[in-house]
């Protein structure tokens, strides 16, 4: 009897797995997997990107692909977004003669590239496509959990960071990983009891990478979460689990948690403002209209450094106008999206306030899922839509 009960809760924990699918789904999968591998130092593609290039990039010019209504607008917007940073930077090429401008050019590009590639395999294969992102993405999130056991000494001060550049990076690539399945996770009915298990296997990164970012954007996605099914499992088990990693943590490293609490209660104003690049906003607003372009920033300073904002960085590089333009996508995005999808894209987006993250690709993987599921929706309610009319003509 036990034994047929372990078999009953095994079928329920996996009978969201449905291993249907074609050669382009299961390579996808190891695409994913692959993102979560930067070998090649900051700012340089990786292994994932060469083979972003061929699974969703060359379909762009191959794939017959029609723009369904639902999303021109947010797609079209985001579009003349990018355009005006490229032509925003190549001003500022012909104007200093520093090439060091094209290289934010081709990161916007390239993002784009994969965004639009995604859409155009969403159409090419259907449900099957966005079931496997899933698939990969869930994927992701165990195997980032296991390569931080077996490579646990992949560290930087004491904050995992594993095969990324630096800690953030590891964080950031979680939060997004977590939203993404969030996000496909109703669709294709995933237990509430593995959504929960990979919520607490995001934390538990998080956790480890000592990222204040990180970790409230995770709790930020369960209490989403809770909110929208407040269920007596979700109240009791999640707290639970959440008390337990922290516990562990402070047995094992107190004082990096209040190391890192306590850079942030004795620092200035004016010390936060250098150390993200924030003051050159104040020092040089003649900018903050058409933008200074994304590069060449010993202008700014001595080091080189970049602005360590999305947000910042957005006005300041392609000032009133650029961020005038992106905000106008978020805005067609959050009505294409509904209520729901556009609260769980939020702790990505926040993240960016803190650190430098538009340029990540699974960013803009999320926002291509997104529309992906408001485009089959859409789809699925006109069908329904055109069946209901004829049965009430017959009546």
């Amino acid at each position: 009897m036990a034994r047929a009960a372990s078999r009953r809760t095994f079928a329920t924990l996996t009978s969201w797995i449905d291993l249907h699918g074609g050669w382009p789904e299961y390579l996808w999968f190891f695409v994913i997997l692959a993102l979560s591998f930067n070998l090649f130092g900051a700012g340089k593609p990786q292994p994932g990107d060469f083979m972003l290039v061929g699974v969703i990039c060359v379909p762009i010019l191959i794939v017959p692909f029609r723009m369904p209504t639902v999303i021109r607008r947010p797609v079209i917007s985001l579009t003349v977004f990018v355009v005006y940073v490229i032509a925003c930077n190549f001003t500022w090429v012909a104007m200093t003669s520093e090439w060091d401008f094209l290289k934010a050019s081709a990161f916007y590009a390239f993002n784009l590239a994969v965004f639009l590639g995604y859409l155009v395999m969403l159409g090419e294969r259907g449900d099957d496509w966005l079931r496997w992102t899933l698939y990969g993405f869930a994927a992701t999130l165990v195997m980032l959990v296991l390569l931080s056991i077996l490579f646990s000494g992949r560290v930087e001060s004491g904050r995992l960071e594993l095969f990324f550049v630096n800690p953030n990076q590891l964080a950031y690539h979680v939060l997004l990983c977590t939203t993404i399945v969030v996000v496909l996770a109703p669709r294709y009915e995933v237990p509430r009891l593995v959504l929960y298990l990979l919520l607490l296997f995001a934390f538990y990164i998080e956790l480890r990478t000592y990222s204040r970012a990180g970790v409230l954007g995770i709790a930020l996605l369960a209490a989403i979460q809770i909110a929208h099914r407040p269920t007596l499992v979700t109240l009791l088990v999640l707290p639970v689990f959440v008390l337990a990693l922290y516990l562990d943590l402070q047995a094992i490293d107190t004082d990096l948690w209040e190391a890192r609490f306590d850079t942030v209660e004795q620092s200035t104003t004016d010390d936060y403002l250098t150390d993200r690049g924030l003051d050159r906003i104040l020092d040089h607003p003649q900018y903050l209209i058409a933008g200074a372009g994304e590069g060449y920033f010993l202008r700014f300073h001595h080091s080189k450094f970049e602005i360590h904002s999305s947000a910042a960085n957005l006005l300041f590089s392609y000032g009133i106008f650029g961020t005038a333009l992106f905000l106008v996508f978020l805005r067609w995005l959050s009505v294409t999206l509904g209520v729901r999808l556009t609260l769980l894209v939020i702790p990505a987006l926040s993240y960016s306030l803190f650190h430098q993250g538009m340029r990540a690709r699974p960013f803009w993987l999320l926002l291509s899922a997104a529309l992906g599921i408001a485009v089959l929706t859409s789809l699925e309610a006109t069908r329904a839509r055109n069946k209901a009319v004829p049965s009430l003509v017959n009546r």
